[in-house]
């Protein structure tokens, strides 16, 4: 007895091995669009097209032939469409001193190549005269270290503003509300930075004190008198291989806890990679088996019960086997004994404790393997 299949099989671009397609004498009835068929009669691998079944093996052009600028074709034996040639001479066309022209058809074919001149009148190019320019560069000139003058004599242009570097002999007093200083890097040689120097400084005199870097919002480091406390309004990124430590003892790490740390308040954790657990049983609801042996928690999981027999005596074609599982809700599953492989066959699920196997042809003596699970 053939398998019912009831529905397409995807082999997720798997090959189909040792398979063959059906033969038969002449062509199926009622036939589908795609469906293939071996005639035994014809010697041929035939498949239905829409309306009429097409041999693969004949096809279904009967002749090509050569189109405009082609030449060639034919109906039978080897054919061959050659690119016929066109009224333009062969050769390079273009220079320095000539553009080339070139005209084609409709069908995208040269019809005609030649070479044009190329000649600029003596009125569209125009002289220019340096020294004019040259007597302005050589009137102006700038104070060393004050003002700096640069002419381009190319351009004809002339470049007045200060120097690049401005070196200040002495003490630098800067009195006013608000110093601005733009620059890419300000370089200081003392290394202590002080903040809030007032007269008589004091944690409300710090208050709000800090830094600001400006950006899309700012970010901040500031300290804040009320929580005793620098606070950061962005995230803090720390080097690799380097540790936050309170008394200068590591508490973490980019992967460790410090053993400093004996109480968490943590309610989610990620992947638990190694440990041992040595609290109490982790109840089914929250994910555990609620025991602490196997046989308990398959209990308390309502894991399936399994039976398996060895199967195959030569002659019999259909195998009776009883579980006693008590249910119709069983999974099937045939392998063979010795190869490991699965087998596909009959199921019939005849009672609510057996299954009957049926084969097309008998297996031999413990053959195969059967597991069946409910």
């Amino acid at each position: 007895m053939a398998m019912l299949v009831v529905t397409n099989l995807d082999l997720n671009k798997n090959e189909l091995q040792n398979a063959r397609v059906q033969n038969l004498a002449s062509a199926p009835s009622s036939p589908v669009s795609g469906q293939i068929y071996y005639d035994t009669s014809s010697n041929s691998l035939n498949v239905y097209l829409a309306s009429s079944w097409l041999n693969l093996a004949e096809g279904d052009i009967t002749s090509v032939v050569a189109g405009t600028g082609l030449s060639g074709g034919g109906t039978s034996a080897d054919i061959t469409i050659n690119l016929a040639n066109t009224s333009v001479t062969a050769a390079a066309y273009g220079s320095a001193s000539a553009v080339a022209m070139f005209t084609v058809d409709a069908q995208g074919r040269l019809t005609a190549a030649a070479n044009t001149s190329i000649a600029i009148a003596a009125a569209a190019v125009t002289d220019f005269t340096e020294a004019a320019q040259d007597v302005v560069g050589g009137m102006v000139a700038g104070t060393a270290n004050e003002v700096n003058v640069a002419y381009n004599d190319g351009a004809g242009t002339l470049t007045i503003g200060l120097p690049d570097d401005v070196t200040i002999a002495g003490n630098l007093t800067v009195s006013g509300t608000t110093t601005t200083v733009n620059s890419t890097t300000m370089t200081v040689d003392d290394k202590n930075l002080e903040l809030g120097s007032v007269t008589t400084p004091s944690d409300t005199t710090a208050d709000g004190g800090g830094i600001t870097l400006k950006g899309a919002t700012d970010k901040t480091i500031i300290w804040t008198n009320s929580t005793d406390s620098w606070d950061f309004n962005q995230h803090v990124n720390i080097a690799t291989s380097t540790d936050f430590k309170i008394n200068n003892v590591s508490v973490l790490n980019a992967t460790t806890l410090g053993t400093s740390v004996v109480t968490s308040s943590l309610t989610a954790v990620g992947t638990v990679g190694t440990g041992v657990w040595e609290a109490t049983d982790v109840a089914v609801a929250h994910g555990g088996t609620g025991a602490s042996t196997a046989a308990a928690a398959r209990t308390n999981l309502g894991a399936p019960s399994k039976v398996t027999a060895t199967i195959g005596d030569g002659s019999a074609t259909a195998i009776a086997v009883t579980h006693s599982l008590g249910t119709d809700d069983v999974v099937v599953e045939v392998y063979g004994a010795s190869t490991k492989e699965t087998v596909i066959c009959d199921v019939d699920r005849t009672s609510t404790d057996a299954v009957t196997l049926t084969f097309a042809s008998a297996p031999a003596s413990n053959a195969y393997k059967v597991v069946i699970i409910g």
